[in-house]
């Protein structure tokens, strides 16, 4: 940016002034935060999207990264960071016409910029997510001459573990990454047409990301059913990459995992195989054998750590799902 700090220290001999004060040096900081003239500016602007206490930061990019961080519903998000880079824009523009065409700097047709810009979004993109039906957004898209989309109202989904038919064995996997990608662990339980747990288990991996730790978690639950004997094996998952995978009968996993994965594919002859997804509301056990804090292994019976939650699913427990 041709600020007039950067043109003199290319060799350009030039006063080092900001037009709109006319008495600071220029640099990119006075421009847009730190000038006199510009600060009445984003203080409307901030108190348009109730947010004032941004104004404490101690330059632009200070202000920018607080900016950025801010919670908010879709819609407002979205013209809040185009009206701050709006209010960028339209201080440059405002600059460089008070130096080329002799305009005196005018806080009003500065906003009025900013107001235009949001107008222009408002008629060319229409999907501009929704606000959270709160008063306080509806008094920010109020004071930016913004009409409000409703969200959704929520749709409420009832969640539950229901046991297999007899013979099938059921297992209910999981897998985690702690970064991605991260260390990664995974697990999983075995139930029968009872509900009883069968056995569980849990392993560890090295570097990877979450959905690796899902597929890990299906190869290994088809290993120790073939070990032991169950030959109608019901699993499932809230991985929807996984389900899917597997519904599909692709091979498109990762190269390390391809032989494996093929195993499982292509199951011998008089073994059943039978997918399903669950949310994870309703995969709770498998979500505490996944836990990365649990020491390695394969138990032959139901641990103490899932206890509850395996009674739970027993007794048909619902939970509920909420989602817009």
């Amino acid at each position: 940016m041709p600020t007039y700090d950067r043109l003199i220290k290319h060799g350009l001999i030039i006063p080092n002034w900001f037009i709109f004060c006319q008495r600071d040096a220029e640099t990119p900081d006075h421009i847009f935060w730190n000038c006199d003239s510009v600060r009445p500016s984003w203080h409307t602007f901030c108190i348009w999207f109730g947010f004032p206490e941004a104004l404490s930061s101690a330059d632009i990019n200070s202000f920018l990264v607080l900016a950025w961080d801010r919670k908010m519903s879709t819609q407002v998000s979205k013209y809040w960071k185009a009206g701050i880079i709006a209010m960028i824009w339209a201080i440059w523009n405002q600059r460089n016409k008070c130096i080329f065409d002799n305009y005196k700097f005018c806080q009003r047709r500065l906003l009025h910029l900013v107001r235009v810009a949001f107008m222009e979004m408002e008629m060319n993109f229409k999907k501009l997510g929704h606000m959270d039906n709160s008063w306080e957004d509806y008094m920010v898209l109020r004071n930016i001459g913004i009409k409000g989309r409703a969200a959704p109202p929520p749709t409420f989904i009832s969640v539950s573990w229901w046991p297999p038919t007899a013979p099938w064995m059921k297992v209910n996997t999981d897998g985690s990454a702690l970064g991605a990608p991260g260390a990664l662990s995974y697990g999983g339980v075995f139930r029968d047409h009872w509900g009883w747990v069968r056995g569980c288990f849990h392993y560890k991996h090295s570097m990877g990301y979450a959905f690796e730790a899902e597929l890990l978690a299906v190869i290994t639950a088809f290993r120790i059913a073939r070990a032991r004997n169950w030959n109608n094996l019901w699993i499932e998952s809230d991985s929807t990459y996984v389900v899917g995978l597997l519904r599909k009968r692709s091979e498109d996993v990762p190269w390390r995992f391809k032989a494996s994965w093929a195993g499982v594919l292509s199951s011998p002859t008089g073994f059943q195989l039978y997918i399903t997804h669950i949310y994870r509301e309703g995969n709770q056990v498998a979500d505490l054998m996944a836990n990365p804090s649990r020491e390695e292994g394969w138990w032959p019976h139901e641990i103490e750590e899932i206890k509850h939650a395996a009674r739970q699913d027993m007794a048909v427990h619902s939970f509920v799902r909420v989602s817009r």
